[in-house]
């Protein structure tokens, strides 16, 4: 399984990762960073670039662009609108010292343990920091636009897609239900269309209102299973199921932070054709959001067969209990499999916002391990990993997964639940006979 050329796995080069919130400073800042003259960074002292500087058009904007832009444009969930040069000479110094604090890039995953796909980018290179403080030293120079080259541009979107399945019309999250306060889950019925029957090669989310989105689930339903209230273009509320009385299974979870997945030549998802899909949606109340209506939905590259199919495993645990006061609570949980030889193409490990690292491992049968994801746990650049030579789960093999978290500033007990403020212990798998 590899990520699409425009869904590199990459991390944001930024003081304050893919978080929702918005600095009110920066737009003055990047007024006074242009200058009365409207100049979009600043040259030598007599208007000159010092010899072999770096410069905004022919260094630092292609840089950014593959690095940092998937979170920090307008409207994204990074703060900051990571494509204008003033925003960027207003923020640099303050990039570059998060980055020397050890405060960026986020948290993920190690390839030592099982390598991935764009594993080689999730860590910065010394050559982007150094290229960031050459830049600064050099006064931050523009440059010509003339030297502008052609830029890998990481994108949460997926390029030219086959089809767009959205909500039937936008939706305005209330924030009512006083069992679950600032939390609400919305299910949509989508009518697959032209993509039923077919396999799903490559997909992503189209997110409309990102500061709103906790995550985003995508299921098939049997149509004769599925009570008409559930066709409302308003959806339905979901916090305790996706509605129907058969699932016939969940095909894709997202979360802040993830890129769209291309699955390998022959391999695909199914659309069943007796089959709606339905897309959970898990809005969270933040500050300043109240109002905003949101129609997102899921891009989709299609193919008629494939060789093998692909199916998601949410391998998890529910049976957890993370004491008030605890700074390092790890729970471990497995699951044998009875059912057949696997491939595992890749897992996402997802927690919430307590969460603080990962680690899943196949013990085999002859006792030996696999290790198959281990990491620190970062909520805002959360991450399918998509397994460069995907390891075997045979038959009557283990995997031994288990979560931490930090609960030391709580003052109460936290147990699993759909909530934000709630936690859950995840690893969703993606699997091939």
């Amino acid at each position: 399984m590899k990520l699409s050329t425009a869904a590199i796995l990459v991390v944001p080069l930024t003081l304050l990762g893919c978080e929702p919130e918005k600095s009110t400073s920066d737009d003055a800042a990047a007024d006074e960073a242009a200058g009365a003259d409207g100049d979009d960074g600043a040259d030598g002292d007599d208007g000159s670039i010092p010899e072999d500087a770096p410069t905004w058009h022919a260094d630092v904007q292609p840089m950014l662009a593959t690095h940092c832009t998937r979170c920090h444009h307008e409207g994204g969930l990074g703060p900051g609108d990571f494509t204008d040069a003033a925003t960027v000479d207003a923020l640099a110094d303050a990039m570059l010292g998060a980055i020397d604090g050890g405060r960026m890039p986020p948290a993920a995953a190690d390839p030592s343990c099982q390598p991935y796909e764009g594993a080689d980018i999730l860590t910065l290179p010394p050559e982007a920091r150094d290229l960031l403080a050459d830049w600064i030293a050099a006064d931050k120079p523009a440059g010509e636009p003339t030297e502008a080259t052609e830029t890998l541009e990481v994108s949460g979107e997926l390029k030219d897609p086959d089809i767009v399945l959205s909500m039937p019309e936008p939706y305005a999250p209330t924030f009512t239900d006083p069992d679950n306060p600032g939390n609400e889950y919305r299910c949509f019925v989508l009518e697959p269309g032209e993509a039923s029957g077919k396999y799903i090669t490559a997909m992503a989310p189209t997110v409309d209102q990102e500061s709103l989105v906790h995550h985003a689930v995508l299921f098939t339903v049997n149509r004769e299973g599925l009570d008409e209230r559930y066709l409302d273009p308003q959806g339905f509320d979901c916090i305790d199921g996706q509605g129907g009385d058969s699932t016939d299974g969940m095909i894709a979870a997202w979360a802040p932070g993830m890129l769209p997945i291309e699955f390998p030549e022959g391999t695909g998802f199914a659309i069943p054709d007796d089959a709606y899909l339905v897309l959970q949606m898990h809005y969270f109340a933040n500050g300043g959001d109240a109002g905003l209506a949101d129609q997102s939905g899921y891009a989709f590259n299609l193919t008629d067969s494939v060789d093998k199919p692909i199916y998601m495993a949410p391998l998890g645990s529910n049976r957890f209990t993370i004491p008030a006061g605890a700074a390092e609570h790890t729970d471990t949980d497995s699951f044998v499999n009875d059912y057949f030889d696997f491939s595992v193409l890749g897992m996402f490990p997802h927690m919430h916002q307590l969460g603080t690292s990962f680690h899943a491992k196949i013990i085999h049968e002859d006792g030996t391990e696999t290790c198959m994801v281990s990491g620190t746990y970062d909520f805002d650049n959360q991450m399918t990993y998509m397994f460069s030579e995907p390891p075997t789960f045979a038959k009557g093999d283990r995997v031994e997964y288990s979560c931490t978290w930090d609960n030391s500033d709580g003052t109460s007990d936290v147990r699993y639940g759909e909530r934000t403020d709630e936690e859950m212990c995840f690893f969703f798998t993606l699997v091939t006979p």
